[in-house]
């Protein structure tokens, strides 16, 4: 049975792209048209490839609208045309950055038995000589993503470390991987700016102009890649570890868009985890590796297994997976209804097993789900072969704004009894402001309108903390009163469901995006807890060492059941640190949570054993038998042994009304004093005031002012 590579992007995708607040506003992206690549491949009725059809024989239609080729070819394996000769007889050179074949084999969660199976199909994928183009390396997926081998065609290398990947213990290989990915910091050094490379906005493409840097180092471009992934996967599993295996797979997948070529990432696991709050994240996953241009393969590497899954939901992938394989294996080339609801079938039986999950991740990518069996050898020479022979098409699509529509595509090929298979379709975004999430789509989109949409009221603002080497340390926050957002009953559940998501962009003077966050958050509110829940306030921090210069904080925040979206701009000026003592910005408290049992180690808001949940509201209500704090933290000088001293001054509409000189307690182990500032209401009225604090150590001296509300 022949699998053919497709990249499915469906409508319950295209939809979060779609939910835009007003469309009377106006896009305001424009940039250069980009090309589109194509793979393809074609069979006869009996599933023989095809491999002489003509460029007049083949049709491509972007969104319905017929596009003129600008080329179209037969690759093979041995294919390695692309620099040109001097002479018909003179040897073809190959181009690596147009003709790379890469796979990335990847290992997480085996048992003893998985460990066995998943080694000896590894090693037959791995028995025979690699073509020249085409580029293996092995990771582990444990508490995060480990590299043991980066690419490489040097089977010796390969199968040694497919042999520890299936036989060593957790521990040992992240010690090796952390060895690795100081000699991949070396090698990519070494490739300077050569090594840069350029992601577009089309699925599956790397820089275009591959002749500029067809001299370059490959291995050092490789590495720089792989370094990427592990670099982005570190980011993302510090914000919730439990993510990690979708996390570690969405980073190897979108790393790869930078190079063009045939992409693969071949899954050994024991199926795939996906609560509910991860749907989306799941989603992200496959839109990455869809617009990545990578084909993902999930190996159920439990084997042959006798229990039953559950029934339905079985049916339902069952479905699924038919469908995608009549797609492949029946005679014509257009698609039908059931075919197009692959994917939504798919996430319908999400829940059910891991397996499912698995299978979900793998149909809807493009790939294949290998399980229940104890026999990978003719599935993985499946894959091979398609890494090795297809047909290239590229165009020039007719875009005069890049608003992040979904383009969809369809290739037809003008010979009778033959079928087609190619991606499905694109998303229509700029190189610069490319997404990872599904969710961030409309969020971008909504960055780009003019006039910015301002439907949904929120804070953000940037925590000044301490100096680190020449910059200096904040803390970028975001916080969403929830009672601004919908919420949805469902009667039936006898609970009430609400989503937000947000981006945060930090660009520099030139606009440059220097930092980028975002999250989705669905919340599900019993029905007796929603009053309690519409009173809290959503706080998220991200921390960012920054060195002196001009910023900008730009967000936005989408309600998805309301239909509802804001933006915000802050400017932020970061002035080159001093000597001597220092202090943070400081913080109105909304109230101290309980500390964890293992607290992170970089959160500065951390108390004793509590943690300080600040608030940008800087507002309180007026209540005589309560009273309000502040936080900040103080940061003595390391070259002064004399005692921070700490002043304290309270004003209202600028006239001193009280003094305080407290003790300042000794600095924890990070050299750091964090402090709590408490005030009685009981003899203040409502009104305008502002609190300084200075610090003094020696002959150095800092402050720092917070203007604050108190509401009758």
């Amino acid at each position: 049975m022949r699998y053919f590579t497709i990249v499915m992007i469906f409508p319950c995708l295209l939809a979060a792209i779609e939910q835009g607040p007003e469309t009377r506003r106006q896009e305001v992206i424009r940039a250069v048209t980009q090309e589109v690549l194509l793979d393809v491949v074609v069979r006869d009725h009996k599933g023989r490839l095809i491999r002489d059809l003509r460029p007049e024989e083949i049709e491509v239609y972007d969104d319905g609208v017929r596009q003129k080729l600008t080329s179209f070819r037969l690759v093979t394996g041995s294919d390695v045309a692309g620099l040109g000769s001097e002479a018909p007889s003179s040897p073809k050179r190959l181009d690596p950055m147009r003709h790379l074949r890469l796979v990335s084999l990847v290992y997480e969660g085996l048992d003893n038995e998985a460990r066995r199976l998943a080694r000896g199909a590894s090693m037959d994928f791995l028995k025979d000589t690699l073509e020249q183009n085409l580029y293996v390396a092995v990771f582990v997926i444990g508490e995060r993503l480990h590299v043991l081998q980066p690419f490489t065609n040097d089977l010796v290398q390969l199968r040694k470390a497919v042999e520890r990947a299936t036989t060593s213990p957790y521990p040992q290989f992240v010690a090796e991987a952390q060895a690795i990915r100081k000699q991949l910091e070396a090698m990519e050094a070494e490739g300077g700016a050569a090594t840069e490379a350029v992601s577009t906005n089309i699925p599956g493409r790397g820089r275009s102009d591959t002749g500029g840097i067809a001299g370059a180092s490959t291995s050092a471009i490789m590495a720089q890649m792989t370094l990427n992934m592990l670099n982005f996967e570190e980011t993302l599993t510090r914000a919730q570890q439990s993510r990690s295996s979708l996390f570690s797979l969405v980073s190897l997948v979108k790393e790869q868009v930078a190079l063009p070529g045939r992409k693969t990432v071949i899954y050994f696991t024991r199926g795939l985890e996906v609560p509910e709050n991860t749907i989306e994240l799941l989603k992200s996953t496959i839109s990455a590796a869809n617009r990545s241009g990578v084909s993902v393969y999930g190996v159920d590497a439990r084997g042959l297994t006798l229990d039953a899954q559950n029934s339905s939901s079985t049916s339902m992938l069952r479905s699924a997976a038919n469908a995608s394989q009549r797609q492949q294996t029946v005679e014509g080339a257009s698609v039908t209804p059931e075919q197009v609801r692959v994917f939504d079938t798919g996430m319908s039986s999400i829940h059910a097993n891991t397996q499912q999950a698995l299978g979900n991740l793998s149909v809807s990518t493009g790939g294949f789900l290998v399980a229940n069996t104890n026999d990978f050898r003719e599935p993985l020479q499946h894959v091979h072969e398609e890494l090795l022979t297809y047909y290239e098409a590229s165009y020039m699509p007719q875009i005069t704004e890049y608003d992040g529509k979904f383009h969809r595509l369809s290739v037809k090929v003008n010979r009778p009894d033959t079928r087609v298979q190619s991606r499905s379709g694109y998303f229509a975004l700029p190189a610069n402001q490319d997404s990872l999430f599904t969710y961030e789509f409309p969020l971008l989109r909504a960055l780009s309108l003019s006039p910015p949409p301002g439907d949904l009221s929120y804070y953000t603002g940037a925590v000044r903390l301490g100096q680190q080497g020449g910059k200096t340390r904040y803390s970028l926050v975001i916080e969403v009163p929830l009672k601004e957002l919908k919420v949805t009953e469902e009667k039936d559940k006898r609970r009430y469901r609400t989503r937000f998501s947000f981006l945060v962009l930090l660009k520099d003077r030139e606009g440059q995006i220097v930092e980028r966050f975002s999250r989705d958050f669905p919340f599900e509110v019993p029905s007796d807890r929603l009053q309690e829940f519409s009173k809290r306030s959503f706080l998220q921090a991200y921390y960012v060492t920054l060195p002196p210069g001009r910023y900008t904080l730009e967000s936005a925040i989408m309600d998805q059941e309301g239909e509802k979206t804001g933006i915000r701009r802050v400017s932020l000026m970061v002035l080159a640190p001093r000597p001597g003592i220092g202090i943070s910005s400081i913080s109105l408290v909304r109230r101290t949570d309980p500390g964890t049992a293992e607290p992170d180690p970089e959160d500065s808001f951390r108390f004793q054993n509590s943690r300080i949940v600040p608030t940008l509201e800087n507002q309180v209500q007026f209540a005589p038998e309560r009273g309000f704090s502040f936080y900040f933290v103080v940061y003595p000088s390391s070259t002064d042994s004399s005692k921070p001293q700490l002043l304290m001054e309270l004003s209202k509409d600028g006239t001193p009304i009280g003094t305080a000189r407290p003790d300042l307690p000794a600095a924890n182990e990070r050299s750091e004093i964090p402090y709590v500032a408490s005030f009685p209401m009981a003899n203040l009225q409502p009104g305008q005031y502002e609190l300084r604090a200075v610090v003094r150590q020696g002959a150095s001296s800092s402050e720092e002012k917070t203007v604050f509300t108190i509401n009758p």
